[in-house]
């Protein structure tokens, strides 16, 4: 789906739903080239990241929150991570992930902010290659909306770039949908998704249409 460079899993679950979204083909593990040393993208990346912590760190703040902890492998490296996830009356507020090895290091960061129900409605993430920390390799802020059984999301990355739309559930006659437009296909929509009856009850209510000011993680 996209031409990343290790294998993750990220999970949403929402409304009871599992969202899992594989970014990196696992063929690939450890074995590309770093990325180039783009310095803007670097700075602005890297400030993602800093801006989602400060984030996390105001929401879990003189809270009583649940917290769950567990080691995490991957298949060429066994206890390289940390991660920490944060409840707030059952509803997963973040998790992050930090290399076993070295504790101030980050690994991967992932924010929720909920509304009034209980729902998610952005959540925020970003990700590191393992023994690679001059930027990121993967960053996310996704837009989320609810119409009946549906649930949709826009995911742009820290650049401005729209890279995701994905919407499941049930539509109004109880039939199911599963809409997943990757980057490619929002560009040129192979399959006429795009303006589709399935796609506009998707995502007509979803109004945000660029990153604009949610580069900075709210």
């Amino acid at each position: 789906m996209f031409s990343f460079l290790l294998r993750f899993k990220f999970k949403l679950s929402i409304l009871g739903v599992l969202f899992t979204v594989t970014i990196f083909p696992p063929s690939t593990v450890f074995a590309a080239e770093p990325m180039k040393n783009d310095n803007q993208h670097i700075r602005v990346w890297n400030k993602f990241v800093a801006d989602t912590l400060n984030l996390h760190q105001k929401l879990t703040a003189a809270k009583n929150l649940q917290v769950k902890t567990r080691i995490g492998s991957y298949a060429n490296v066994k206890n390289f991570y940390i991660e920490h996830q944060y409840f707030n009356k059952g509803k997963l507020v973040s998790q992050v992930q930090w290399e076993k090895d070295n504790p101030d290091t980050l690994h991967t960061i992932e924010v929720y902010v909920h509304d009034h129900k209980g729902r998610v409605i952005r959540d925020f993430l970003a990700a590191y290659l393992p023994f690679y920390h001059n930027a990121p390799t993967q960053t996310l802020v996704s837009f989320h909306h609810y119409n009946g059984q549906l649930h949709a999301f826009r995911s742009f990355d820290a650049t401005g770039d729209k890279v995701l739309e994905r919407c499941t559930g049930k539509d109004a006659k109880g039939q199911a949908v599963n809409l997943l437009l990757d980057e490619d296909d929002l560009l040129n929509d192979p399959d006429e998704l795009i303006g589709s009856k399935e796609y506009k009850d998707c995502f007509a209510g979803l109004k945000q249409q660029e990153l604009g000011k949610y580069i900075i993680p709210q």
